[in-house]
């Protein structure tokens, strides 16, 4: 069977789970299939030439589900609570003296890496909750490595974007991180990203689905333990750094790591919330029913068979 591999920190506990040997215990071959972004997957997962992929929640996710994609979110993936909040507005380090609210934003050029996505739902609410809204600044569009080299020619004012490049373009003195999702979403947390499943796949291949879902669970769980500062943290980091582009293992300890559910629950109701703002923005035409989009299943399964794990937070 076939999961997306993305290179990056979200897919930490897949790669744990092939490192120390959980998919080989449960009889799974997990082959991963490289893909530059989660859209991407978005065909392969139609065909089930790919079975289980992450998946950013943005206005197409929601989409694709709308055109009645053959999918389900399985479980959660990644999401922002406070001291775990990856997703980040940043401004430029000159700034720092201008700049001291959202509403001091009004009028200036922001970047975001896509339309329609995650970071353009987090920018907006933070704009909304000052009474301004995405037309009261400039919005560009561009990947987050390009962000960088456009606050040192000063083209841009701020931008929204992922660890690592806040803790990289920070250390740089390029920007500063000024505001985290965190901080902006707490009731309910923000849900980031989804572990997806080809739903015909999985009725067909339940136990195999299942055996993959235990083995993965068993690699969250390392991951949740490391980024809640466990005793296997460094260990975790070392098979991390060496599936991604994040090759600096101190800067590991210098970001803020999205959050990992190790039970796997999804939270609902940030869903709908997404969902309702990117269809008042225009960019779903459609909305679904959330619930009808989320298959337990597996994770019911995983849980029967590992127990609920503790929630260790700050």
């Amino acid at each position: 069977m076939a999961i997306s591999d993305l290179g990056i920190v979200a897919d930490a506990p897949v790669y744990v789970a092939i490192d120390k040997g959980y998919f080989k215990q449960h009889g799974v071959e997990a082959k991963r299939m490289k893909f530059a972004s989660a859209a991407e997957t978005t065909a392969a997962l139609s065909t089930g030439e790919l079975q289980f992929s992450g998946g950013a929640v943005g206005a197409g996710l929601f989409n694709a589900f709308a055109r009645g994609w053959p999918v389900r979110i399985a479980m959660s993936r990644t999401r922002d609570t406070p001291g775990f909040s990856s997703n980040t507005l940043v401004v430029r380090g000159d700034l720092k003296d201008q700049i001291r609210s959202i509403a001091d934003l009004k009028g200036r050029k922001i970047a975001v890496n896509a339309p329609a996505a995650g970071l353009l739902y987090i920018l907006g609410s933070m704009l909304e909750a000052e009474k301004l809204s995405l037309k009261d600044v400039e919005v560009v569009y561009m990947p987050w490595p390009n962000m960088g080299p456009a606050f040192d020619r000063k083209a841009i004012d701020a931008g929204t974007m992922v660890e690592p490049f806040v803790a990289q373009y920070q250390e740089r003195g390029q920007a500063f991180p000024f505001k985290r999702a965190a901080d902006q979403f707490r009731k309910p947390p923000l849900e980031i990203s989804v572990m997806l499943v080809n739903k015909e796949w999985m009725d067909r291949n339940f136990k195999l689905a299942t055996d993959f879902t235990v083995a993965y669970f068993k690699g969250l769980r390392d991951v949740h333990d490391a980024l809640v500062g466990g005793k296997n943290r460094s260990e975790v980091v070392d098979i991390v750094s060496q599936y991604t582009g994040v090759k600096d293992k101190a800067i590991f300890d210098r970001m803020q790591w999205s959050y990992m559910d190790p039970n796997g629950s999804v939270e609902r109701e940030s869903l709908r919330e997404q969902q309702e703002w990117h269809a008042k923005q225009g960019t779903i035409p459609k909305k679904v029913n959330i619930d009808d989009i989320i298959d337990e299943r597996l994770v019911r399964y995983a849980i029967g068979q590992l127990g609920v794990a503790g929630k260790k937070r700050p």
